[in-house]
């Protein structure tokens, strides 16, 4: 590019100086063929007297006339000398304009691959500040989680080894208590089994009393009605009566009342209470066994909720004691009030 520019002023002032021969020759061919003294013509030639006189100013004219041409062509080479070297200096200040520009352009074009380098160079710090700040965020959001995690799974960890602790101090309660319950039921059965034996014996006792009362009142009778009715104050009379079943309802209802409290504690010995939450609520519970103890359904009709769903679970995994031939109609389809120990 910049050999093509500087070619453009060389090509125009080599037009110049031909430009300028030519017209410098032209010029002196003009002037040749006005100093011609005769004609030449195909076959003859015409001679002219000349004053030696005319000849010399003539002479002295030509003289001044090439003078003044040679002057005149002094002048024009100095001229196109001048303008020669005018548009030489020109080319060299062109030239050298060239140059500088390019210089110019050169260090502009190094100032702003500096700018440019430096600006990359920023970039690239900047970048890597914030990829540093980002990864340090990042390594103290990942080390707050990890902790985070640690202490959940301390507190874990904790709440396990006390759940685990509860339980098995809940576990060792409850076999405690279903160990005692065995024991006392053991107890309470050998003394159910004496009592029932003692109360058949005692029923047998007083059958046979019957009997022979019976059998004396059948006599007393006939002897009555021998007699005629003189002996009114036998022993079956209505008031005799009413007394004794008066007794036998208060013995079913004591007995009933101490079944009741066999099975409440049959449903505690399977039910977990810990930290003593259900401690002060009740619930009702429907139960419905078979002869045998066997326990067929069992509803909440009443009480706290969350304690009546885990009293009828404990229910259902209870033993129910059986009850005594003649208690079982009463409490065949019963009403216990659950209360946690």
């Amino acid at each position: 590019m910049r050999n093509s520019k500087l070619s453009i002023p060389i090509i125009i002032s080599i037009i110049l100086h031909l430009i300028l021969i030519i017209i410098l020759g032209y010029q002196a061919m003009q002037e040749k063929d006005s100093v011609d003294y005769g004609k030449e013509t195909g076959n003859s030639i015409d001679a002219i007297m000349i004053d030696p006189s005319v000849m010399s100013d003539q002479h002295q004219r030509h003289l001044k006339t090439k003078e003044s041409q040679q002057q005149a062509d002094k002048k024009r080479e100095q001229q196109v000398a001048d303008q020669a070297k005018e548009l030489q200096e020109k080319q060299l200040a062109e030239q050298q304009y060239l140059k500088d520009l390019t210089k110019e352009r050169i260090k502009i074009a190094e100032q702003l691959k500096q700018q440019e380098a430096e600006r990359i160079a920023a970039e690239k710090a900047a970048a890597e500040k914030a990829a540093a700040e980002r990864a340090a965020a990042e390594k103290a959001a990942a080390e707050k989680a990890a902790a985070e995690k640690a202490a959940a799974e301390r507190a874990a960890a904790e709440r396990a080894a006390a759940e685990r602790a509860a339980a098995e101090r809940a576990a060792a309660e409850r076999a405690a208590a279903e160990k005692a319950a065995a024991e006392k039921a053991a107890v309470e059965r050998a003394a159910a089994e004496k009592a029932a034996a003692e109360k058949a014996a005692v029923e047998r006792a007083a059958a046979e009393k019957a009997r022979q009362k019976a059998e004396q009142a059948k006599k007393d009778k006939a002897l009555n009605d021998l007699l005629g009715g003189l002996t009114s104050g036998s022993p079956n009379s209505p008031s005799n009566l009413s007394g004794a079943a008066a007794s036998r309802r208060g013995s079913s209802d004591d007995e009933l009342a101490k079944y009741k409290a066999l099975v409440t504690n049959a449903i505690s010995n399977k039910f977990i209470n810990p930290a003593n939450v259900y401690s002060g609520k009740s619930c009702v519970l429907q139960i419905q066994i078979a002869p045998d103890g066997l326990l067929l359904n069992v509803a909440a009709s009443g009480g706290d909720d969350a304690l009546c769903r885990e009293a009828v679970a404990a229910t259902k995994l209870a033993t129910i004691p059986k009850p005594a031939i003649g208690l079982y109609d009463k409490v065949k389809k019963m009403i216990v009030e659950f209360q946690p120990k």
